[in-house]
């Protein structure tokens, strides 16, 4: 992709700026009227989380073998807290217990590894796709009031590979994703225990039916965060007519992608590069939802050859992020040791309020 092309990315640098978060602005409620704003999902948790049962309003994906529920779940007159499931036995802080390797006997990839919580809003579309329409000529947006912290991330065994592990996502992070399951874009705010990032991502699940597009994470650091006990109001924007995607935190806007299914035009803060051709798509909805996760085969920004742990053998699954396929990527860990994916870290996610809503796109 040529640099000449409209630029792909936006980052406030006011966003990079901050250090000190507020809470940010009212809530979209009380401007509802004027947008012609419309509720589609909404829990402020005071009637408990529930992802199965009766009156369950909340679901996961059936991955199998445990993977995305490694978490505990508690309700509170302050929301939702999700704290990964296990105790560390040195400082008694919340610990992921569940681990893919590269050869599991169930057959889940080892890339799942990635995955410790993951729920979404119990909503599917008229198809049937799990998620929200996303109207023509309408903004499908998400939003909600989050605090996130890691623990256990210093005692890693990566040494001199990780500069700063309460700022290296790769060890652990929490957040809001979403994810179009029709064509694999992913985008999400996610933070470690000091940086706000937003994720832009193309998943390369749907390979199969779709062809070998171009796959990719990035990563880009919108804002430094003043504690990890912060509290932050996130909002994810899709506008279908424009084919654009809008981040804000505190009420602004700090990133913007407005040609959905390409690479950005800089490799800074890309974490995973899994090859392809580029193409554009414009996704027919979104789900939105809390996960717990980390990305232990991702680079250090800039970095070459800087994976941690080779998650999975899959042949043309890694290239190495800052030089482009066909360069392989390398990492510390080739063979995916258990110690160095599971070594009392983990991470939790307090939710105070969570809204999905569209309206009039302006």
């Amino acid at each position: 992709m040529s640099l000449s092309r409209r630029t792909a990315l936006t980052v406030t640098a006011a966003a990079l700026a901050g250090t000190a978060l507020s809470a940010g602005p009212a809530s979209a409620r009380g401007t509802a009227s004027s947008a012609g704003r419309r509720v589609l999902f909404e829990d402020d948790f005071s009637g408990g989380f529930a992802t199965s049962g009766p009156g369950a309003r909340w679901t996961r994906i059936p991955f199998g073998g445990g993977v995305g529920e490694d978490a505990v779940a508690d309700t509170s007159g302050r929301g939702l807290r999700l704290a990964a499931k296990g105790s560390n036995p040195h400082t008694g802080e919340p610990a992921f217990t569940l681990t893919l390797g590269q050869h599991e006997p169930s057959g889940l990839p080892g890339s799942l590894d990635h995955v410790k919580w993951l729920s979404y809003p119990d909503q599917h579309t008229a198809e049937g796709t799990l998620g929200f329409t996303a109207e023509p000529g309408r903004l499908l947006v998400a939003e909600a009031r989050l605090t996130a912290g890691t623990f256990g991330t210093a005692a890693h065994p990566f040494g001199s590979a990780v500069a700063d592990p309460h700022d290296d996502l790769r060890l652990a992070m929490a957040g809001l994703p979403a994810e179009d399951q029709e064509t694999g874009i992913a985008v999400d705010f996610f933070f470690t225990d000091k940086t706000v990032y937003a994720f832009y991502e193309r998943l390369p699940n749907h390979r199969d039916t779709l062809g070998d597009y171009a796959a990719f994470t990035y990563a880009v650091p919108v804002a430094r965060r003043s504690s990890p006990t912060a509290e932050h109001h996130v909002r994810i924007e899709y506008d279908r007519s424009r084919g654009v995607i809008r981040w804000c935190l505190e009420g602004r806007e700090v990133f913007t992608v407005d040609r959905i299914g390409q690479l950005l035009p800089s490799r800074r803060h890309l974490l995973l590069d899994h090859g392809g051709t580029p193409a554009t798509v414009t996704p027919r909805q979104f789900t939105f939802g809390l996960g717990l996760f980390d990305a232990l085969d991702g680079a250090r920004p800039g970095v070459p050859g800087s994976g941690l742990v080779r998650l999975t053998t899959e042949t043309g699954h890694y290239y190495d992020p800052v030089r482009g396929e066909p360069t392989a990527q390398t990492f510390l860990d080739d063979a995916s040791r258990p110690e160095n994916r599971l070594w009392g870290q983990g991470a939790a996610l307090g939710v105070r309020r969570f809204t999905v809503f569209s309206r009039n796109a302006g």
